[in-house]
């Protein structure tokens, strides 16, 4: 007995009425899916690696502020206290802030090429002795600061300076190491009234000082002081807050740029909010 096959025409077009109205409404979704949100791989790796690199460096320039501003914390701390008498002084410290006296002799020497306001100049260095010491004199090297060079370089400028003793206030700066000495060969003698490129020890040690490795540069209100305007720190901690703002700017604008330039975060907004509304059946 042949069992009569029931007609699958209703259930097939049951089937096909039903998915006829979701497949209109789920293509747009299905489309929209297909299409990758990245859609250049080669420009995103290059962000990829630009951008860390930026936000390092704007991050290391603040680090590099933080570190100029405790240098200046403490120098103002140091600077801000009494001078010390150069005959109490038992630690020569960077900055100490000390008090000499005594009288200048006719040693001194020129500084070149020190510039002022983008001017060229020298820095007048000269041995200051004191006689108040227990254990004699002693001779320290005195930074008077500033002068301005002549249009005719050959020609130094005039140094002048009292012949009577002076009490003269300042702070310990510490010099160059050596570069006087020529392996193999005879250090270069350095002759007073003469112009040098450098200050380091083997000057000091010609010069018979204290401690050939610290000179002194003086205050400003000393009266016998030049042009100072003392630079204390390479670069301020504002010049580097303001490279870690351009660091950081850079890296915002190349996210914006890969947004723009590498996604298709545009056609996708447009899409939002620019698609037309399906019409109803």
């Amino acid at each position: 007995m042949t069992v009569p096959k029931k007609s699958s025409l209703k259930d097939d077009s049951a089937l096909i009425s039903g998915t006829e109205s979701p497949s209109t409404d789920m293509g747009e979704p299905s489309r929209a899916a297909s299409v990758a949100f990245i859609r250049s791989w080669p420009l995103s790796l290059l962000c990829l690696c630009l951008f860390p690199l930026l936000i390092g460096l704007g991050n290391w320039q603040l680090q590099r502020a933080g570190e100029k501003q405790q240098i200046l914390d403490t120098v103002d701390a140091r600077l801000s206290s009494q001078p010390v008498k150069i005959t109490e002084l038992t630690t020569p410290q960077t900055y100490t802030p000390v008090r000499l006296l005594g009288f200048y002799t006719d040693e001194y020497l020129y500084l070149d090429n020190r510039t002022r306001n983008g001017r060229v100049g020298y820095e007048i260095l000269q041995v200051f002795e004191t006689g108040d010491s227990e254990r004699g004199k002693s001779r320290w090297l005195i930074n008077r600061g500033w002068l301005p060079a002549g249009r005719d370089r050959t020609q130094l400028p005039e140094v002048a300076y009292p012949l009577a003793a002076k009490v003269i206030t300042g702070f310990l700066y510490p010099v160059g190491e050596s570069t006087g000495d020529v392996p193999g060969g005879t250090p270069s003698k350095v002759v007073s009234h003469a112009r040098i490129q450098a200050l380091d020890t083997h000057l000091g040690r010609q010069l018979s000082l204290q401690f050939p490795q610290w000179h002194i540069r003086l205050s400003a209100d000393s009266d016998t002081a030049l042009l100072t305007d003392w630079q204390l720190v390479s670069t301020n901690p504002q010049k580097h807050r303001g490279y870690a703002v351009q660091w950081f700017s850079m890296a915002a604008a190349l996210f914006v740029l890969w947004l723009l330039a590498a996604t298709n975060l545009r056609e996708r907004i447009r899409q939002k909010w620019f698609k037309k509304p399906t019409e109803k059946r």
